[in-house]
Parts: C-alpha cells; sequence; structure tokens
C-alpha cells in the first residue's frame, strides 16, 4: 500500500493549540485542521486551504514544524505539519459533516487527549517538539 502525504496546520494562541473533532471517528479523534493536497497545490497552500475549509479561519503558513509518519486502519501516512499564524477571527465548525467540534488546547489537556488514545498518532509523535512551541505561545 502506497503512503499518502496530509497536511495540516498548528495554529495557536496565547499558549493553546486549535483541535478539530473529526466526525469519521465519532469525534473521538482529535487533530489539527488538515488534509490532502488538490493537483497542483503546494503543501503551504493546501494547509490555508484546508484550515479555512474546516474553521473558516484564514492563516499565514510558516515554517514546516515537522513530518511524521503514521499508520492508521485507513492507511500509512506522512503528515507535514505547518506553524499557521491566523491573526484575526474566531474559529468556527464549517464542516460539520466532517468536523463535530473544534477548541483551543492546553499542552496538559493535550497530553491527556493522547493518554486517552484521542489524539492523532502523528501528534503523539509530535509531543515532545509541540511542548516547546506551546511553551513560546504566539507573541
Amino acid at each position: 500500500m502506497d503512503t499518502l502525504e496530509l497536511v495540516a496546520g498548528l495554529i495557536i494562541r496565547g499558549n493553546r493549540l486549535l483541535l478539530v473533532h473529526n466526525v469519521k471517528h465519532n469525534g473521538f479523534r482529535v487533530e489539527p485542521p488538515g488534509g490532502k493536497r488538490h493537483g497542483n497545490e503546494t503543501r503551504e497552500e493546501a494547509v490555508a486551504r484546508e484550515v479555512m475549509e474546516e474553521t473558516g479561519l484564514s492563516v499565514h503558513v510558516g515554517g514546516l514544524f515537522g513530518v511524521y509518519s503514521t499508520h492508521s486502519p485507513e492507511g500509512s501516512f506522512n503528515v507535514y505539519m505547518y506553524v499557521c499564524d491566523a491573526p484575526k477571527g474566531e474559529p468556527a465548525v464549517m464542516e460539520p459533516h466532517l468536523i463535530g467540534g473544534l477548541g483551543w488546547y492546553s499542552y496538559d489537556e493535550i497530553e491527556a487527549l493522547a493518554a486517552s488514545g484521542a489524539l492523532v498518532p502523528n501528534m503523539v509523535a509530535a509531543l515532545m517538539q509541540l511542548r516547546a512551541l506551546l511553551d513560546r505561545g504566539d507573541g
């Protein structure tokens, strides 16, 4: 089976990360907004589009945070995570058929999601690096 490529946007306000609840998994899987590239999109363009489609936020896509491999019953994935800046606006569920909810999570809350099995595997792999990112905050 081929490894598929996904992108995700890490949006931080204060010391909290925006995560969405994936309906496909009964709202149990929690992940940053993201998805697949379309056509000839760059990864950065795909991140900006996916974040807008899922949350309504317009973001400036910054640097690559990391690439994380994950395996699930759906297949094998390489997830390219980018740090994003959303200078204005509040996130909202724009695709209720895909996203059951969203919220801003502290590192401790993200760790609890990981312990419960709700956090997607690529985010679990990124926890140590994520702690440093959240400790810096957005300003």
